[in-house]
């Protein structure tokens, strides 16, 4: 399980750098009011045959 938790706080800072970084280049913020989910809305999984 501490793995789990060191490889999901790896990933976590990785894609907080991968964020900043593209909201740099870009000058428009990724995270925004208009295209997150609201908790409980998430979209239907596909079936993997």
């Amino acid at each position: 399980m501490a793995e789990n938790k060191v490889a999901a706080k790896k990933g976590g800072d990785i894609a907080k750098q991968a964020r900043k970084s593209l909201e740099a280049k870009t000058g428009k913020a990724v995270v925004s009011s208009e295209n997150f989910l609201p908790q409980g809305k998430t979209p239907p999984r596909k079936k993997i045959k």
